[in-house]
Parts: structure tokens; C-alpha cells; sequence
């Protein structure tokens, strides 16, 4: 256990000194200040464990140091040391947040003794916050296994294997780790809540609240008492007291969607939050703490909003902690076949409609449409389908005229007209991104490799397609943990880690 570090800070150069040595000696690290400017430089430059203060201390006064050093550095011992302590003077030094009141001359044995309590209580919080850093560690640990064994997995919810979604579920895994503010990006209806419900109830924050407000449906004054809440009477209409947003989500999330519609005022407001964690009610005094993780939500190019002079920089920063964008779902169309078989058999059983699956043709529609909607589209067009269709088996025809309208004009990348050629083509941009490695190549597909090679002779790419000249493979046992799918392209319900 180290000595502790301790700043003798008197005018009176004798007694400095004389304290100085008499800590030094003892195993203790001392340095001394002549007046209060150097005494806070040097709580600026080095963190103390304790500081001798005298009460009286030029260029103002002790009792107003103290006050310093305790805004300063919250967590230093300050004790306050008088020639002649008067009732008046330590109770001043006591509400200034002082440790102890000593009077002068303090002497050796005491000044000793206090440095060691100073540093055994150091000591002690050290331990405590290990204590506390191993618990959350293992808490973590905790939660990470059961995501592992599928037990209460938020992740479950995200559906999807294609390369998008799988760098999204791996960005939200290590984001829900933290405490930080997070800004979710994308275009209308990628799911933007559904990831900041995720991000939520995979953190440590998960048994607390999650309180949503959308920022673009109230009005500017409406807005502040949503967020923050009002005190009765403070404008008309106030007949009670009501608790914002802010308060609500205490302990837990606040998810803000629409970020980037939130007008200059509350812009403002909203940045202070984010700055000191503390707010008032409309029409109130007291100051309360936002005891919140902030989850932000928009579709909007915030930072041509910022050129544009209708959102403020230092608020787009302080929001921008951890940015996460959420790919539109033309970006990831291998996922379309199994999000709309999910849609289609929870729309099933939620309307009590028996349904089968999607014919190719339905499906070469949907994978061509450019689906400017989004997820949220996809699954409005599967319940329309269901309510409107009797059959088990969703034809094209049954689809939307509209989405074949759009679908018959509209080709993804110039993708062939049936499943199987578009799986071809698909084996053929895996082999070229991985120059013929088919191992890889099987890994990028989500397939085993021996599925792979049953595919290449199956479309006749064993010999005349890139990845002929693939060096001998070793090893090949090694892949038999590799998840195998009937179609390359095809997706399960969910992301299997």
C-alpha cells in the first residue's frame, strides 16, 4: 500500500515546510502551495489524496478554496486547518464538504495518523470499484451466455444471414455494452426501433424502463413538456404536475426518434441533457438528474441539415457518440425470401388464416421490386396478401399490382429471371470476391463447402468458372460447424452466431 499523496497548502512558509518533511519522512508523497492560485494549479495537474487547507488562505479565503477543490475534484479529502476555530467557521468548512477541522499547530502523530485513514480509505475504494468492474464483468458474462444458448436473445428478433445484417447484429452486440449515446441512421421503415429495443434489452440496462417519444408529431411547446415534463400551472391547461420522458425512462433507456425534426429551442434544451445530465420540468425549479442512455433515431442527412443552419453541430456531436446506419433493404435482398416467409406465418397465425409459402414466381417479384419502404413495406404487403388470398400458396398474382407493376421494370443488378439462375450468378460473385477460393467461398455463402461443390456440378462451374485453379484444400474436416442451407442466398429466421 503506497503512501498517500498529500498538498500542504498554508502561507506561512514554516509550517509548510515543517509538514512537508514530517509527511515525507512517514512514506508519505507531499507537496506544499503558498496561496490559493497555486494550490488549484496543482489540483489541476495532480490528483491528491488529501489537502491541508488553512482557513485562512490568500488571495480569498479557505472556505472558498475548499469549494474549488471539491468542483474540481469532487473526491479529494479535504481537511481544513484553523489557529482558532470558531462554531461559525466549521460549520462553514463542513457544508463546503470538508473531511475534518484541525486546529493549529497539528501535531506530528495527528498529522500522520490522518494521512494513513486517508489512505486506507483510498485503498478501500479502490477495491470497491474492482469489485464493482469484476460484478459487471461477470454480469456480461452472464448475458453473453444466455445469448449463446438462445435464452431470452434480443438478437433473436433481427432476422436476416446476409452480410449486412450480420455486421449490424455484430455492431449492436458490442454497443449494447456500453452506456453511450447512440445515433441510428437509415432510410423510413430499416427498423430503426426495433434495434434501439434490441440495443436496450441486450444492456445492462435492460430490467429499467424503455420509453419512446417521437419528436416530429408535437408541436414545439407540447414537445418540452413531453420530454421534460411540467409543473402545475405553469402554463394553461397545467392542472397537474406531469412527469417528461426523461423522468419516465430513469434507470433505463429513452429512445428519441425523428431527431433531426426537433426545433432550435428544444435543440437546445436537449443539448444540455447531454452535457451536465440534469434538466427541470417545465414551470419548475428543482433540478433533476436524467439518469438515462440516450438512443437517437433518424432518416435525415443531419449533417446538411447542420450546412443548412436547421441542427446545431455541438448537438449533432454529442449525439453522434456511436453511430450505427441500418442498410435499406435493397442493399440486402438475399434476406427478402426469409423475412416475408416469417411475416407470412406470423400473419398467419395472428389472423387465423392457414398459409403456405410463397410460389418462385411471388418471390422473383419481390426480389426485383426496390421495396422504397422498406422491412415495414415488406411486411404490410405479406399482411395484405394474407388477409386478401384463401389459398395456402402465394402466387405472383396475388401480389400487390402495384409491387409487379414496379418489379416488372425494376431488375436487381441485373439478376436473371429465375431463383436458380440468380443462385448461380450469386456462386459466381462469391468465387470472384474470394479469386476461386471455394472454401472461402463457402464460408461467404453461408454454406458447408461440400454443398458448395455439389452446386458447381449441379450449374456446370466445376471447370469453366473462377476457382478451377483453387490449390489443393486441406483440412477439409475442419468446416463441419458451418451452417448448410438448401439454396445459396436463402436465409434463416435468425442469425445463428
Amino acid at each position: 500500500m503506497g503512501g498517500a499523496r498529500v498538498l500542504v497548502a498554508d502561507d506561512d512558509l514554516g509550517i509548510r515546510e515543517a509538514y512537508v518533511d514530517i509527511l515525507r519522512h512517514g512514506g508519505h508523497e507531499p507537496d506544499g502551495a503558498a496561496d490559493g492560485d497555486e494550490t488549484l494549479a496543482r489540483i489541476r495537474q495532480r490528483n491528491y489524496d488529501l489537502v491541508l487547507l488553512d482557513i485562512v488562505f490568500p488571495p480569498t479565503d479557505g472556505i472558498a478554496i475548499l469549494r474549488e477543490i471539491k468542483r474540481i475534484t469532487p473526491s479529494t479529502l479535504v481537511v481544513i486547518i484553523s489557529g482558532h476555530a470558531e462554531v461559525g467557521s466549521v460549520l462553514a468548512a463542513f457544508r463546503g464538504g470538508a473531511f475534518d477541522v484541525l486546529e493549529k499547530p497539528v501535531a506530528r502523530e495527528r498529522l500522520l495518523e490522518m494521512a494513513e485513514r486517508v489512505t486506507t480509505i483510498r485503498t478501500m475504494g479502490e477495491q470497491r470499484r474492482r469489485m464493482a468492474e469484476e460484478l459487471a464483468s461477470e454480469r456480461m458474462q452472464v448475458i453473453e451466455l444466455k445469448n449463446r444458448l438462445g435464452v431470452d436473445d434480443p438478437f433473436r428478433k433481427l432476422l436476416g444471414s446476409s452480410l449486412p445484417v450480420q455486421g449490424l447484429i455484430d455492431t449492436i452486440r458490442e454497443v449494447a455494452r456500453t452506456d453511450s449515446t447512440v445515433l441510428l441512421t437509415g432510410e423510413s421503415g430499416t427498423g430503426k426501433g426495433l434495434v434501439a429495443r434490441t440495443i436496450h434489452e441486450a444492456s445492462a440496462r435492460r430490467r429499467g424502463p424503455f420509453v419512446e417519444a417521437n419528436c416530429v408529431v408535437y408541436s414545439e411547446g407540447v414537445l418540452h413538456s413531453e420530454l421534460f415534463g411540467h409543473e402545475r400551472g405553469a402554463f394553461t391547461g397545467a392542472a397537474r404536475t406531469k412527469r417528461g420522458r426523461f423522468e419516465l425512462a430513469r434507470g433505463g433507456t429513452l429512445f428519441l426518434d425523428e431527431i433531426g425534426e426537433i426545433p432550435a429551442a428544444t435543440q437546445l434544451m436537449l443539448l444540455r441533457v447531454l452535457q451536465d445530465r440534469t434538466f427541470e420540468r417545465v414551470g419548475g425549479e428543482e433540478t433533476l438528474d436524467a439518469d438515462v442512455r440516450l438512443i437517437a433515431a433518424t432518416n435525415r442527412d443531419l449533417q446538411r441539415a447542420i450546412a443548412e443552419g436547421d441542427f446545431r453541430s455541438d448537438l449533432y456531436y454529442r449525439l453522434n457518440v456511436i453511430p450505427v446506419h441500418l442498410p435499406p433493404l435493397r442493399e440486402h435482398a438475399e434476406d427478402i425470401p426469409s423475412l416475408a416467409q416469417h411475416f407470412l406465418e406470423r400473419c398467419g397465425q395472428r389472423l387465423e388464416r392457414r398459409v403456405g409459402h410463397f410460389s418462385d414466381e411471388a418471390l422473383e417479384a419481390m426480389l426485383r421490386y426496390p421495396w422504397p419502404g422498406n422491412v415495414r413495406e415488406l411486411e404490410n404487403v405479406v399482411e395484405r396478401v394474407v388477409v386478401m388470398n384463401r389459398g395456402e400458396v402465394v402466387h405472383g398474382r396475388d401480389l400487390p399490382p402495384a409491387l409487379r407493376e414496379a418489379a416488372s421494370r425494376v431488375r436487381l443488378r441485373g439478376a436473371p429471371g429465375t431463383l436458380q439462375e440468380m443462385e448461380r450468378l450469386r456462386i459466381v460473385d462469391a468465387l470472384e470476391e474470394t479469386g476461386g477460393n471455394k472454401k472461402l467461398a463457402a464460408r461467404k455463402l453461408g454454406i458447408h463447402r461440400s454443398t458448395l461443390y455439389a452446386k458447381l456440378r449441379r450449374y456446370g462451374l466445376d471447370d469453366d468458372e473462377p476457382g478451377r485453379s483453387e490449390p489443393a484444400l486441406a483440412g477439409r474436416g475442419s468446416d463441419h460447424d458451418e451452417s448448410e442451407f438448401a439454396t445459396v442466398g436463402a436465409s434463416p429466421t435468425t442469425l445463428r452466431r
